[in-house]
């Protein structure tokens, strides 16, 4: 019988694992494979560890603590945010991470440089002012002289103070595969213990934009699992790796065979938001309760329903509340009232896993689905069902939907995405919206890979597939050495 392979799975944070365990990835990879997660010990002294179910721990053959300390978290985001300011004119994703982390919600003009950007900058110089001191270290460490000498100061103190390079050693896995959600510490830590015993690894970001709009990668993984083909071109540059590193298997969220929502389920118009201030969606919100009053929507059984990104911010949630009380066409969605959604980090796994299933279902009601750039847009189209975006290009502002979508480089294949229709206009959004609304439909989503990527075989297959090319490739790299 033959050996099974061990893979040693690393994260830095529980909830990261949520969505793998929800789609039974690592039941199904232990059918063919030891599969072993390593954990920072304080995420395994953890409340939320000792609440998770026995179907969450089981999956996994062992569960190994690794030292991750404060200096290592700390280090690693410094590191990512001086690699973004390194490294800001290898894309336009990271300009725009930039320009939003010191313009965003202050209703800077996209044209900033230009006589009315000036005015608004000089309105706000205060906010302005207090964002540059809160960015200068960064801005520092990264400036060419400085993060030469200070990046190699960094890794190293990250390596040493991260204790994963030991756990290879100890635990000897046939690869590794890191689960990112920015380059933090762990994830450095883990790229170089792998490459330091000579064991490859394989880097996953858990969403949609992780693999390409936060920073370049210091230290490089045999291979990176990206969503779609249009990201391998993206990160190659990015990450100044090879194309043939980087593959795209899709999301763990889109199986393999994806149904499409049948349309005797529609019944509902799904508005979803993708920033933390919400009060950024209220133009385009406003156009739509306008369209719904004005045509007075005969089919009573319709409900519109917002679905704002989840936050804790008081200004936002106040916003919300305000919005639906003046708009009584559009309800609020419970869990976001609750502060019960699948991506809150705060509730239990039990509450994540019952959360994501009542986003599934709401996304399967829905007529069409008037989305910002999120990943709601790949969930609703690998079920048919038709997108709009609102990006509105007049008085656009920094941070909107109009920049966001022409600045970070894995938003740019929407226009290219069959059944994603932009709105850059309020007329062409209600156009779009009066049409799905009185000739509802589905549309077969494109699963060619470019942007939407799904075939005959399950998330964990695909994975499969990958790590045993990385182990015959490397095989015969060290066949070649002897």
């Amino acid at each position: 019988m033959a050996t099974k392979k061990k893979i040693l799975v690393v994260t830095g944070n529980l909830s990261h694992l949520d969505q793998f365990v929800i789609h039974g990835l690592f039941k199904e990879l232990s059918d063919s494979a030891q599969v072993v997660l390593a954990l920072p010990q304080s995420e395994l002294e953890s409340t939320r560890w000792e609440k998770l179910p026995s179907e969450f721990k089981n999956s996994f053959e062992k569960v190994v603590p690794y030292k991750y300390d404060s200096k290592s978290k700390k280090t690693g985001s410094q590191l990512g945010e001086a690699l973004t300011f390194r490294f800001r004119n290898l894309a336009s994703g990271y300009r725009t991470r930039l320009r939003n982390k010191f313009l965003i919600g202050l209703r800077v003009p996209s044209n900033w440089q230009s006589f009315s950007g000036f005015v608004v900058l000089f309105q706000n110089r205060g906010e302005v002012w207090q964002r540059i001191i809160k960015e200068f270290p960064s801005f520092v460490r990264g400036t060419r002289l400085f993060f030469w000498i200070w990046s190699r100061v960094a890794i190293s103190k990250i390596c040493n103070n991260c204790g994963l390079a030991e756990l290879a050693v100890q635990q000897s896995p046939d690869v590794i595969v890191v689960l990112m959600q920015r380059q933090a510490g762990f994830v450095v830590a883990a790229i170089d213990a792998g490459a330091r015993a000579g064991i490859p690894t394989l880097l996953i970001p858990v969403k949609w934009d992780n693999a390409s709009s936060k920073s370049p990668l210091v230290k490089k993984p045999t291979r990176m699992l990206v969503y779609n083909q249009q990201l391998v071109e993206v990160c190659s540059r990015m990450h100044k790796m090879p194309s043939t590193s980087i593959v795209a298997i899709g999301s763990v969220e889109v199986g393999a065979k994806k149904k499409i929502a049948a349309m005797s389920q529609s019944e509902n118009l799904i508005l979803i938001g993708s920033t933390a201030d919400a009060s950024s969606s209220a133009p385009w919100l406003k156009c739509i309760g306008d369209v719904l009053s004005r045509t007075n929507q005969p089919n009573n059984k319709l409900k519109t329903i917002w679905r704002p990104y989840p936050t804790g911010d008081s200004s936002s949630l106040n916003f919300m509340n305000e919005f639906v009380s003046s708009h009584t066409q559009i309800e609020l969605d419970d869990d976001i009232k609750r502060g019960k959604s699948h991506r809150a980090q705060s509730i239990s796994f039990d509450d994540v896993s019952a959360a994501y299933f009542r986003y599934c279902e709401l996304l399967n009601s829905a007529v069409v689905v008037v989305s910002e750039g999120t990943s709601a847009i790949v969930d609703s189209r690998a079920r048919g069902i038709p997108v709009i975006l609102p990006a509105f290009k007049k008085d656009a502002v920094i941070g909107s939907q109009f920049c966001n979508l022409i600045g970070y480089e894995h938003l740019r294949g929407l226009r290219e995405t069959t059944g994603v229709f932009i709105a850059e206009d309020e007329s062409e959004l209600e156009r779009l919206l009066i049409d799905f609304l009185e000739n509802p439909r589905r549309i077969e989503p494109d699963n060619s890979g470019e942007n939407i990527f799904v075939d005959h075989r399950t998330y964990a297959q695909r994975l499969l597939d990958v790590i045993d090319e990385v182990l015959i490739d490397t095989v015969l790299i060290d066949a070649s050495k002897s």
